[in-house]
């Protein structure tokens, strides 16, 4: 089947088709992928029959109905403490088309911060994750998310929750290699101060595409989001970025900014940026930009001066553009296994 996803919020680009990705010869999704979970002392899992959160998506009912066609278990992961350990969610996918579906709770005052695998053992394949997550009062919740699939392997990633006052999400992302990836994220601040930080790189060569629509709701006052992201194209890849930051009414001193930087590798490769800044209040600050291109003349000058031939530059750059986000991540271990990917 066809199915519509990545819908930004005002449909203001129709004449360029930008949207929402159409996605074809869908495949139905069956059953789970194998998971390994490694669960430090003081977080709860638990396993339901579907979502308890009920919070809108990134990517949209359409991949919502999808992934729950499939039937699968949403295992639950919650703490009331602040959990200085990992959790490890290692996904193994192989050549079917699989789906699976996560829920993270963080209670008043805690703390968790989670990492997940996305690897498959088979070059080609579907798959499916929804994430949804709920952050309490004063609680923050860091998800970092690397993928590293086969060269034909098709993948959705949709993420979607809602703040409490004070509460913050960081989302860190890495696309490392795959063949056509979907990316959503609806972050809902709808308390006082909540908070929502994204850090996103990609690095893609070939035919591979990569479509994004990242989504902050603001409706509470003070609320804050952040939306940074970095990428290297190469070959015949494909882009499209949508972030759309969403001040409402009543958000009064709410702050957000967006921000793209993505390097050229190829003169034909194709990418697509929409920032989008929408605002029905005026006690607001919101700013938005995206540095697109390849290396500067000085740049490339300064280089050659010293020995550096023009290939080694780019690979240099493009390597630095993903480094740069992952040296963010908080914990050195999972930092340094990203590395090594790298």
């Amino acid at each position: 089947m066809d199915m519509k996803m990545n819908q930004i919020p005002a449909l203001t680009w129709n004449w360029l088709r930008m949207n929402e990705a159409v996605v074809t010869d869908v495949n139905e999704l069956q059953g789970e992928s194998l998971l390994e979970v490694v669960t430090p002392a003081g977080i709860v899992e638990k396993s339901n029959q579907d979502f308890t959160i009920n919070t809108k998506t990134g990517m949209g009912e359409n991949m919502e109905k999808l992934l729950h066609s499939a039937s699968v278990p949403v295992h639950t992961f919650e703490t009331s403490e602040q959990i200085a350990e990992v959790l490890k969610l290692d996904y193994k996918f192989d050549g079917n088309a699989t789906a699976n579906a996560v829920e993270l709770k963080v209670a008043d005052n805690a703390e968790m911060t989670v990492f997940m695998n996305f690897r498959s053992e088979e070059e080609t394949g579907d798959a499916a994750v929804e994430t949804r997550y709920e952050i309490g009062e004063n609680a923050h919740l860091t998800l970092i998310q690397v993928q590293y699939l086969g060269d034909k392997f098709r993948f959705y990633n949709n993420i979607g929750g809602e703040h409490a006052e004070n509460g913050k999400f960081t989302l860190i992302q890495l696309v490392l290699k795959g063949d056509k990836s979907y990316y959503g994220n609806y972050s809902g601040l709808h308390a006082k101060k909540s908070e929502l930080e994204t850090k996103i790189a990609y690095m893609l060569k070939d035919e591979n595409l990569l479509d994004m629509n990242y989504h902050a709701d603001h409706t509470g006052k003070k609320s804050n989001c952040d939306i940074q992201v970095s990428g290297v194209l190469r070959n015949e890849s494909r882009k499209l970025f949508r972030g759309t930051i969403d001040f409402h009414r009543g958000c009064a001193g709410a702050v957000g900014a967006e921000m793209e930087d993505v390097l050229l590798m190829d003169e034909s490769v194709r990418n697509q940026t929409i920032p989008i800044i929408l605002c029905d209040e005026e006690d607001v600050s919101g700013t938005h930009g995206a540095s697109i291109g390849r290396l500067d003349d000085g740049m490339m000058f300064y280089m050659q001066s010293r020995g550096i031939e023009e290939e080694a530059m780019y690979e240099m750059m493009a390597r630095a553009k993903i480094e740069a986000i992952a040296n963010q991540i908080p914990n050195a271990d999972i930092k340094e296994e990203v590395l090594k990917l790298l």
